[in-house]
Order: C-alpha cells, then structure tokens, then sequence
C-alpha cells in the first residue's frame, strides 16, 4: 500500500466520523436517535412524501431499523402511517401536528447551519464536493 494513499483515505475517514459525530450529537441534544433524526429529516427536508422502504433506501439503513424507529416515534405521537390508495399495503409517513412542531425544532436548525455552511463555499466548490465525494462512494462500492 502506498503510504500517500494511506494518509488520504485515513484523513477522509476521519473527515467523514467527524461529520458523522456532528449530527450524533445533534440528535443527542433532542434526546433522540441518529435514526431517529435521519427519518425526521427526510420528511422534513425532501419535499416527496415518505415511506419507510423510501427512507431505508434513503440512508441505507435495514427496513426493520427503520419500522423499529417509526413505531417508536408513533408511541411518541410525532408520526402516524396512511395507507397509499390504490396500493396493497404501501403506507406513508405523516406528521402529527405535535411531530411537526418537535421535527421543526430538531431539523430546522440543523438544515439551516448546512446551508450557512454550504454558502461558504463557491458553487463551484461545491459541485465539486459532491461530484468528487459520489466518484469515490461508486469506486469504493465496486470495490469492496
């Protein structure tokens, strides 16, 4: 292995636990999950409406994580699931309105600070960062 090689992926997987880390506390500082948070943000941040095999595919997370956390936020009274008329057993994700007002206060400020955050860089640095960042998730998906 070549040692420049070694230096880089380390710092890239460093990069990408702290970046990790960043939202673990965020979702700790509600008293919820990462999971938790990651379904949270999808109803909020995408405007599509979710279900609980979109939001697993989502954020590659297995379909049983996804339920276990679902049926916990419905315990909590933050979401409830609709059947998709005209489907077998396809259901959505809806926010209760006490879901809305907790989700508001958890995601809001998150998405906000990313896009403070992704303003800082020029739009060309960040079709960069994203195009760079989706090269190497193919290439590494292959190769493993």
């Amino acid at each position: 292995m070549k040692q420049e090689s070694k230096k880089v992926f380390g710092l890239m997987n460093q990069q990408f636990k702290e970046l990790t880390a960043i939202y673990h506390r965020a979702a700790c500082q509600h008293g919820i999950s990462d999971n938790e948070f990651w379904v949270l943000y999808a109803l909020f941040v995408f405007e599509e409406e979710q279900s609980q095999q979109s939001i697993s595919e989502m954020w590659s997370l297995p379909k049983q994580t996804v339920n276990s956390v679902v049926s916990g936020m419905i315990k909590k009274g933050h979401v409830y699931l609709e059947t998709i008329p005209g489907t077998r057993n396809k259901k959505v994700i809806r926010l209760t309105e006490e879901g809305k007002r907790f989700g508001e206060s958890v995601i809001f400020p998150i998405y906000d600070a990313e896009q403070r955050a992704v303003d800082n860089m020029t739009l060309q640095e960040q079709q960069l960062c994203t195009e760079l960042l989706a090269k190497y998730i193919s290439f590494l998906d292959k190769e493993i």
